[in-house]
């Protein structure tokens, strides 16, 4: 399974119907988006342009929590998880949150997760840990630190690619 990974939009919608548009052609079938959308209006746009699966959590940007949460019920196949999610997907346990000590403080070394993703600092990054977690933070969509782009995680092969738009 190919799972789009994405990461601080802060409400550029252009480069979010690019990054989703690049993920359908990769033919991800699952989204994960690690926070930042800012407005929830780029919620409601992302779920327009995507249909199929979607796991997101909120950045240090998102201030209408509950018009973010209230999104994740227009579909059955939208799942709001706070701050941190824990999900496995095709045998995979994975760690998603937005700010990187969070990763570090409750994913890694904790032998629980395949793979932990993070953003808030757009910068695309992947490691594997000691404890064979890998790590990743996705890049930003939003082209302030570096080109826009996004990560795709294959559960077959615990591996990571980058992805500019």
């Amino acid at each position: 399974m190919q799972i789009a990974i994405m990461s601080d939009a802060h409400d550029r919608h252009q480069n979010l119907l690019r990054a989703l548009e690049r993920a359908k052609v990769l033919k991800c079938t699952h989204l994960l988006y690690l926070g930042d959308f800012v407005h929830p209006n780029t919620l409601k746009f992302m779920l327009d342009a995507w249909p199929l699966p979607l796991d997101y959590v909120l950045g240090n940007n998102e201030y209408e929590l509950e018009a973010f949460e209230a999104l994740s019920f227009v579909r059955d196949n939208v799942h709001f998880h706070g701050y941190y999610g824990d999900i496995c997907l095709e045998g995979r346990r994975l760690f998603m949150t937005h700010m990187p000590h969070d990763a570090i403080s409750k994913g890694l070394n904790t032998g629980q997760y395949d793979a932990v993703f993070y953003g808030h600092t757009h910068a695309s990054a992947a490691f594997t840990a000691t404890d064979k977690t890998l790590m990743v933070n996705p890049g930003e969509l939003y082209g302030r630190r570096e080109t826009p782009g996004f990560a795709v995680y294959c559960t077959g092969s615990n591996t990571i690619t980058f992805h500019k738009i």
